[in-house]
């Protein structure tokens, strides 16, 4: 991967994957409340799980456009709007902090991350916009999986020692607003560089 590229995908998936989620918030929560050692077993659930779903997006994909190969412009299109979909989404953003009572467990993190919709999106937008189907580019998936494993776990790692502190930030009204128009601004822009790249 070239620079340009590398930028370009920091600044696709940052957004999403750093934003207030309902892992994050958890993590945030858990932090707060048992500190790193105590969350370590969700956070490492969490991001186990998304190496198993973010392969099965990318061979799941591979297999698409190597059976159907004119279907890479509207794979490419259709994430481009979902892009500006999650924009809009964050232009209006709204958040509410819940309460954790005890340390989330491993099988919690695999449960939550299973069923976080919101993480399933991040490698779909990434394999449709940086995935190239060549004949054995099953090393581009592993790549492209193993970069976005690299960025969540240290996200989230974030979210946890910032703890109650990025919670309540990210609780506050005036907080959410510029957050959604700076991280909609990103991906809008992202938008129109892939479209016009």
């Amino acid at each position: 991967m070239n620079s340009e590229i590398i930028a370009l995908w920091l600044v696709t998936l940052l957004p999403i994957v750093i934003s207030p989620g309902p892992a994050n918030i958890l993590y945030a929560a858990s932090g707060s409340a048992f500190g790193v050692r105590g969350t370590v077993p969700f956070w490492l659930a969490t991001n186990l799980t998304s190496i198993f779903q973010t392969l099965a997006v990318g061979f799941g994909l591979d297999f698409l456009l190597t059976a159907y190969p004119q279907s890479v412009n509207v794979i490419k299109h259709v994430g481009i709007l979902f892009l500006l979909y999650l924009a809009v989404k964050f232009f209006r953003m709204s958040n509410s902090l819940a309460e954790a009572f005890k340390p989330l467990t491993f099988r919690d993190g695999v449960i939550v991350e299973i069923l976080n919709a919101k993480y399933l999106l991040v490698p779909t937008i990434m394999f449709s916009q940086f995935y190239t189907p060549v004949a054995g580019s099953y090393g581009q998936i592993f790549l492209l999986t193993f970069a976005l494993v690299s960025l969540t776990l240290t996200t989230s790692m974030m979210w946890i020692v910032g703890g109650k502190s990025l919670a309540l930030l990210v609780a506050k009204k005036d907080s959410q607003r510029m957050q959604g128009l700076f991280f909609g601004s990103l991906l809008c822009v992202t938008a129109v560089w892939l479209f016009f790249s």
